[in-house]
């Protein structure tokens, strides 16, 4: 006697129509489709996680980790475990969707912006904030190969020295 049972599909495990009511925070969306030609052209393969991950870093511009990053994707897809979220945000940083963000030594923090930018840290209220700075000039690396370029910078930011002002 052999029995076989049926997955479902997958739609009905994981409907798409709940994978994006997490509350944006970021001005900018994109939307499941767009995600789904990115991760083409990127060759990564477009499963509903690794859309829904993206999708939260892209709208909420926040610079979480991964606990914050779970803690959001939970909410909404309860199928979700830590594990899946850490697979899911290295399969998209071994693409080149997202960079990782190493500013405090204990936390890896992950940035949809791929692009080069710089990072401040602000010490009192613990922001990550984007910002553009130009190196044209650097010294002492002739003849090095870069693969990678990071720039921290950390003190208060505009809004926390306006409060300690009060």
């Amino acid at each position: 006697f052999f029995l076989m049972i049926r997955r479902p599909p997958r739609s009905t495990l994981f409907p798409y129509t709940t994978l994006f009511r997490s509350s944006t925070k970021g001005s900018e969306q994109m939307q499941t489709k767009e995600i789904t030609e990115l991760f083409k052209q990127n060759g990564i393969k477009a499963t509903a996680q690794r859309i829904a991950v993206y999708k939260y870093l892209y709208e909420n511009r926040i610079h979480p980790d991964v606990d914050t990053v779970y803690k959001n994707m939970v909410k909404d897809n309860p199928s979700f475990s830590k594990t899946t979220v850490y697979n899911c945000l290295q399969a998209l940083t071994d693409s080149g969707l997202i960079i990782p963000v190493v500013i405090e030594s204990e936390k890896i923090r992950y940035d949809a912006n791929p692009n080069f930018h710089s990072h401040f840290k602000c010490r009192c209220c613990g922001g990550i904030f984007d910002f553009t700075c130009k190196i044209s000039n650097v010294e002492g690396i002739d003849g090095f190969d870069i693969e990678r370029r990071d720039v921290y910078y950390s003190g208060i930011c505009k809004g926390c020295k306006g409060k300690t002002k009060n």
